[in-house]
């Protein structure tokens, strides 16, 4: 369909596959005729731009060309990402891939024409619209040939998302389709449940690794993606001493499930010995979820920050409950986590011009990132020790699913808390739990973090201790919560009508609450 200009929408969000299953196809339909082995009928190249990609951030619009430049050196297409480090021109771009903001800016400085584009590609349309790029993705809609083809993806379609593809995308094929309105039917009963570990990709095999060296009698069984990934961990794991080989095998610490294996196949080859199944990569679908860890009680998904949303959705049409696990690390790695986040809130919200000043003269000596080392050297070597009670709750790094909240140490300053508007409330049907929840395993954090919450019609208020605030909009910023995209951001009062602000448009202090009693 895609190969043959027909326009799609469809649900798909991150870890399912959806750039290459877009990608493939979409660039096979724009490869340049070859004739007599010369491209074109003229024997001149067209340097006109045929495919636009629109991604939420500049991360995602890199992320996605590094995905797709392989494929399109093979068929002789050009790659670029508007704003980014690459060697190909916008202007002599094949495909062109960029934020909405971006794209719109060039256009209005007369820099990016659309008037050749063929295809319009929309990648994460709930991400764009969370970062509020909808209206200009409108925009851009206005530039493109009426009949150039477009393509819209999301995790979830809001109301807004809705109308726009309504009106802006006419006879496109939906998939999954929309089912039939028919009578209530009641729900199957729930399949099991699956752990999953939030973690950026950098730390995955980290992670993995620290399983697998926590394992007892019981080898875990890994599943990757393909085969080719499962033999770059494997010798990823050896080089630190883990032999992998086939689940059962005594003499491994880590089996590998073959690409396509079922957990039941595995059973019946080892005659039912199986340790716990892990899959390293999050599963495309319902079916592989459901086909690599039902009946598993100890299932656990490696996941990163854009995959929850894909896993939550397969979860669900897959009957599997989810359950967030803590991440498994090492003594210390805790307090190095917290002090990056410590710099970076000091980074986005401190005034540093006097600190600039002060060390100007060192800039001329040595370069910014050796002074930040060192300063970062003698700040860290200032600091106290990790509390005994903090520490211990860190030492065994087991993956088990979050345990109470620990007391607080006699002598700490009491927790300030900061509020946060988040863009769902009663209408949509959120209760307390649900925020709480989407909090907690978005930002792996645990609940005692979260303070009073106050759901309204169309929004809430939710209270977080302030020093975790910067990292709790920006992990939940964006996901779908009762299947909308919601905006999450610091309470500032004035056009929302809260009576306890205080003046329109002032930000509310963070308050101080004694700590509790041990």
């Amino acid at each position: 369909m895609l190969r043959r200009g027909g326009s799609l929408v469809a649900r798909a969000s991150t870890g399912a596959g959806k750039t290459l299953a877009y990608g493939l196809a979409l660039l096979d339909r724009l490869a340049p005729e070859i004739v007599d082995g010369v491209e074109g009928a003229n024997g001149e190249r067209d340097t006109s731009l045929r495919m636009l990609v629109l991604a939420p951030t500049p991360g995602q619009a890199e992320h996605i060309g590094l995905i797709l430049v392989p494929y399109a050196q093979t068929v002789d297409l050009r790659v670029a990402v508007l704003g980014g480090n690459w060697g190909t021109p916008a202007t002599e771009a094949d495909l062109l891939i960029t934020t909405p903001e971006q794209a719109l800016a060039a256009v209005r400085a007369s820099e990016l024409k659309l008037d050749s584009v063929v295809v319009l590609v929309v990648e994460d349309v709930a991400g764009i619209e969370a970062l509020g790029g909808l209206p200009t993705t409108e925009t851009l809609l206005d530039h493109l040939p009426r009949d150039a083809q477009r393509v819209i993806l999301g995790s979830a379609f809001s109301r807004a998302v809705a109308d726009m593809i309504d009106r802006r995308v006419k006879r496109a094929l939906r998939y999954p389709a929309e089912p039939a309105v028919t009578e209530a039917t009641e729900q199957p009963p729930e399949q099991g449940r699956v752990g999953y570990v939030l973690i950026p990709n950098a730390e995955r095999l980290d992670v993995l690794a620290r399983i697998i060296a926590e394992a007892e009698e019981a080898r875990p069984v890994v599943f990757f993606r393909s085969d080719e990934r499962a033999a770059e961990i494997a010798e990823a794991l050896a080089m630190r001493g883990f032999v992998a080989g086939e689940p059962g095998d005594a003499a491994v610490d880590i089996g590998i499930a073959e690409a396509g294996a079922t957990r039941d196949e595995l059973m019946e080859q080892v005659d039912g010995a199986l340790g716990p199944t892990i899959s390293f990569d999050v599963p495309p679908d319902e079916q592989t979820l459901a086909d690599r860890h039902t009946a598993d009680a100890d299932a656990i998904v490696l996941i990163g920050p854009r995959e929850l949303a894909h896993l939550r959705e397969i979860a669900r049409r897959a009957h599997f409950g989810l359950r967030p696990l803590p991440i498994p690390v090492e003594t210390g790695a805790t307090a190095i986590r917290t002090f990056r986040d410590e710099l970076r809130r000091t980074i986005q919200e401190g005034d540093l011009g006097g600190q600039m000043l002060l060390l100007a003269p060192l800039f001329e000596e040595f370069s910014a990132a050796e002074v930040a080392a060192a300063a970062s050297s003698l700040l860290r070597q200032r600091q106290p020790a990790q509390a005994p009670a903090e520490a211990a709750q860190h030492t065994s790094g087991r993956v088990t699913p979050a345990a109470a909240s620990p007391a607080v140490e006699v002598g700490r300053a009491p927790a300030t808390w900061a509020r946060l508007y988040v863009g769902v409330g009663e209408r949509d049907g959120v209760r307390p739990g649900d925020l709480v929840g989407a909090i907690a395993g978005e930002s792996n954090l645990p609940g005692s973090r979260v303070g009073r919450i106050d759901i309204r019609d169309t929004f809430s208020i939710v209270e977080v201790q302030a020093e975790v605030a910067e990292s709790v909009i920006r992990s939940v910023n964006g996901i779908s919560i009762k299947g909308r995209s919601v905006r999450v951001d610091y309470d500032r009062g004035g056009e929302r009508g809260r009576k306890a602000t205080g003046a329109p448009g002032s930000v509310r202090r963070p308050v101080r609450r004694p700590a509790p009693p041990r």
